[in-house]
């Protein structure tokens, strides 16, 4: 696997949060080293870091999971048989799951999952008095499933940044999230979504820790309810979804989007404090659309730039 090409991209989650503390795994290994010849530890390091995901799962243990939740009758049903998992991890912990269909060939990967172990340090002025806590993450740095068999139509329009249609199987995702969370004892996964179609996806689970952008968020889905995922998506790159009270573009800042399993994250997200500052944004934002400048907006753009990259 060429990691070298690839840093860039797998860690830029970890870069636009200045609040997750990669977690440091030293001292356990330092303990396992000083009761064995060094050699043979690095050796049995290795290869337990090669067959383990997220330091639990063999792709077997993957597999099975995914059949419990449903996913892999969902990908049959599909046309995608004799199903493979790879898996790997790098230097940096960064934890790779590859799903393949037929062979393990990149012609026929279905779903790319990337992901890590961090310490979520949110800021303390989001907390009630005495009540703040840090957070043990699984973060999502890479997520993509798509269908390499499948072409994009009107139905399913290309979103910005989208290389291929997907799969589908978002709600699979889910769920295996909250059974990996729950079995490696975890308060949750999180994710910064890069485009505000991702956030708008994501939301059917998650939440946004700062609750003035999940207020946002909300807002939007309710006022512009009749518009389709990439319009939406469209209107924050083309700056045509206008916020009515300021009479202003609304922007879409990617921050911390969080899928809270351990019951001390659900107290967070029901903390008076969170749910007073979340109604008071909900209620008091008012969006319009002006639709026909987006459309103009958007042509202009596609003239000159490849969707995928944006």
């Amino acid at each position: 696997m060429a990691r070298d090409a690839i840093k860039g991209v797998i860690y830029l989650k970890n870069k636009m949060s200045k609040y997750l503390q990669a977690m440091d795994f030293s001292t356990a290994l330092d303990k396992e080293m000083a009761a064995m010849d060094l050699g043979a530890a690095l050796s049995d390091q290795s290869s337990r870091r090669q067959k383990l995901f997220l330091r639990n799962y063999t792709p077997g243990a993957l597999y099975d999971i995914m059949d419990r939740v449903g996913l892999i009758a969902h990908l049959e049903s599909k046309g995608f048989n004799n199903l493979k998992v790879e898996i790997d991890v790098d230097d940096a912990f960064i934890h790779y799951m590859k799903l393949y269909y037929r062979k393990v060939d990149p012609d026929f990967l279905l779903i790319d999952l990337r992901l890590s172990e961090s310490r979520f340090m949110p800021e303390r002025t989001l907390f009630e008095d005495e009540a703040y806590q840090a957070y043990d993450m699984i973060v999502i740095e890479w997520l993509s499933a798509q269908s390499p068999e499948r072409e994009f139509n009107d139905d399913r329009p290309q979103l910005p940044g989208q290389r291929k249609p997907g799969l589908g199987v978002l709600n699979y995702c889910f769920d295996m999230m909250h059974v990996v969370a729950r079995e490696i004892i975890k308060d949750g996964f999180l994710d910064i979504p890069d485009h505000m179609h991702g956030a708008l996806m994501y939301s059917k689970k998650f939440k946004f820790f700062n609750p003035v952008h999940e207020g946002i968020l909300r807002a939007i889905m309710r006022d512009l309810s009749k518009y389709s995922l990439a319009d939406i998506s469209w209107g924050i790159i083309t700056r045509t979804i206008i916020e009515e009270y300021k009479n202003l573009p609304q922007d879409y800042a990617p921050s911390e989007q969080v899928f809270y399993v351990s019951e001390r994250m659900r107290s967070y997200f029901h903390s008076k404090k969170y749910l007073a500052t979340y109604n008071r944004y909900y209620k008091k934002k008012r969006y319009r659309f002006d639709y026909d400048e987006m459309v103009r907006r958007r042509d202009e753009i596609l003239k000159s730039k490849n969707i995928a990259e944006l």
